[in-house]
């Protein structure tokens, strides 16, 4: 290889060394992943674009480099369907020069959009960029690759379509259904991804990878040109690095400009109210090292200041148990003329839940949107007296796979954000810190619909107290 190849290139831009220093190291192949300096490296890539020094292409080449560096480490992720060419995007603007990677259900021009099946990866490519995509390359973002998820969002992988793997534990998954954007994060390869969530597939990923998960309030960022699973219930947000950082993409996917600077310089949480979800916290299906270190998490916060407050929560397991009945005739609408047509073109499992679909009563899914009118005031109202709610994210951390959602562990997976999903409220899965088996899990919170920048206010103040 030559100083103008471009992995050399890209691997000289994440590690600081000159091309020749790259080639003449007999290890530098396994330099490109040099994680702990990946963050930073990107950060002065942005301000080196802005600059003027080096071209928004570089940001494509040190994806590239991060990931084929993991491979060659036997530490795969499987988290990228496409790495991207770097087209014409602003020469200004306030993500200049920031790879993001999106989701690979989300439209991309002149990209397949794949859905996590090998038949749609054989379609055509996307017309047009999404309206979520056409905002980030506004905004000078680079969008630098799609990434892996569970076939078509819907709770498993196809098996010609591995999940993506866990970038802190390989030997465990990275969740789903937007596992391929939290790999990615918590790897260090890209400090920002959008990801889909109908159910909690931004918020359960988030947990099991240690990164920031963002589900916004329900309609605040739009999903055309996104493949729909259940159009009620689905949202596109954010996972990234920090707090900080998934502010302002959110800011800029949601035409929100001034929501951008809400996690900057964060105060102390002393005087934060926080609403403590007493309900979910003693559940039965709540691992108890998590109900444990959550609860240590909450005598911390106080210890610092914060105003802590018990809020009974009953209102969810309500809004919980309508997210079935919702989701599975808008699924049908979606996919029935296929499933009935063409059952071949999807993966087992995902054919077992769409088949499941079938049965599904319209009139049931037109009660339970009904019944949700009635309960939302209520779940409102347990926002009063406090600035954020909180209580787990998921009931155990990253399994081996991602559990079938007819079994007892894939029943409870969502048992916490589904009903989220369902009322619209913004949630935020926030990394709490590692198990004793060194896996990451988080904590869930919630702010009132419509007040995302309060809810992200509010997860910069805890996430600063966690950060040593």
């Amino acid at each position: 290889m030559s100083p103008s190849d471009p992995l050399v290139q890209a691997v000289a831009a994440v590690t600081g060394l000159s091309t020749d220093d790259v080639l003449a190291d007999p290890r530098w192949p396994d330099l490109a992943p040099a994680l702990p300096r990946l963050a930073d490296a990107i950060t002065a890539l942005q301000q080196s674009i802005a600059d003027g020094e080096r071209t928004p292409q570089l940001a494509n080449l040190t994806l590239l480099a991060a990931y084929e560096g993991l491979e060659r480490l036997g530490r795969p992720l499987r988290a990228v369907v496409q790495v991207l060419p770097a087209p014409p995007r602003a020469a200004e603007g306030p993500l200049l020069g920031t790879p993001v990677a999106v989701k690979d259900m989300i439209d991309v021009a002149g990209s397949v959009r794949g859905d996590g099946n090998p038949s749609a990866m054989g379609g055509s490519p996307a017309a047009h960029d999404a309206p979520v995509v056409a905002r980030l390359r506004a905004a000078a973002a680079d969008v630098v690759a799609t990434s892996s998820l569970l076939e078509y969002a819907a709770g498993a992988p196809h098996p010609d379509l591995p999940e993506a793997l866990n970038p802190v534990r390989p030997d465990r998954t990275a969740g789903g259904s937007s596992g391929g954007s939290a790999a990615l994060v918590g790897a260090g390869v890209v400090p920002a991804a959008l990801g889909t969530d109908t159910g909690g597939s931004i918020r359960l990923p988030a947990h099991y990878c240690g990164v920031v998960g963002v589900k916004p309030s329900s309609g605040l960022v739009p999903v055309d040109g996104v493949t729909p699973l259940s159009p009620t219930l689905d949202h596109v947000g954010v996972l990234a690095a920090t707090v900080r950082d998934a502010a302002r993409v959110l800011a800029v996917i949601a035409d929100q400009p001034s929501m951008a600077v809400a996690a900057d310089d964060p105060a102390p949480v002393r005087g934060l109210r926080i609403g403590v979800l007493i309900g979910q916290l003693a559940h039965p299906a709540l691992e108890p090292e998590l109900a444990k270190r959550t609860g240590a998490l909450l005598d911390r916060l106080a210890e610092a200041g914060a105003e802590l407050v018990d809020v009974r929560d009953d209102v969810l397991t309500e809004l919980g148990d309508l997210l079935v009945p919702i989701l599975l005739p808008e699924a049908w609408a979606v996919h029935g003329e296929r499933v009935a047509g063409e059952p071949g073109w999807y993966g087992p499992e995902t054919l077992r839940l769409f088949e499941a679909a079938r049965d599904a009563d319209p009139a049931a899914r037109d009660a339970a949107l009904a019944r949700r009118t009635e309960l939302l005031p209520a779940a409102e109202a347990l926002l009063d007296g406090v600035d954020v709610l909180l209580g787990p994210a998921a009931p155990y951390v990253a399994p081996e796979t991602t559990p079938p959602i007819d079994t007892p562990e894939g029943e409870v997976e969502g048992l916490f954000t589904g009903p989220f999903n369902v009322s619209g409220q913004p949630a935020v899965a926030l990394p709490a810190g590692r198990t004793d088996d060194g896996l990451p899990y988080a904590v869930q919170l919630i702010g009132r619909t419509g007040a995302d920048a309060a809810l992200l206010t509010a997860c910069a103040r805890i996430e600063h107290l966690l950060t040593p």
